[in-house]
């Protein structure tokens, strides 16, 4: 018995230690499992449309000839196009 009693501050102090950790554990882990989420984009902002549909139209009319080539000239371009003078 008189071991128990000498035992008694270093039990209090693993579980003060053990208390620490616990705490510590929760408040690195809490935030992470608090997203459930994830983070939203920000919206494209006006130029960022513009240059957006300008890539996509250029690619589309670069694939164009092919894929539609029934609205082309003999020369590729549409009715509507200017032709360029030789």
């Amino acid at each position: 018995m008189d071991e128990l009693k000498s035992d008694k501050p270093t039990v209090e102090m693993l579980e003060l230690g053990m208390t620490k950790f616990i705490i510590v554990a929760l408040l690195t882990t809490l935030p992470a499992l608090a997203q459930t989420a994830p983070i939203p984009t920000q919206p494209l902002t006006d130029r960022e449309r513009v240059q957006a549909d300008r890539a996509k139209a250029a690619q589309d009319e670069k694939v164009a000839p092919m894929t539609r080539p029934w609205d082309r000239d003999s020369d590729g371009k549409r009715p509507w196009e200017r032709k360029s003078k030789p």
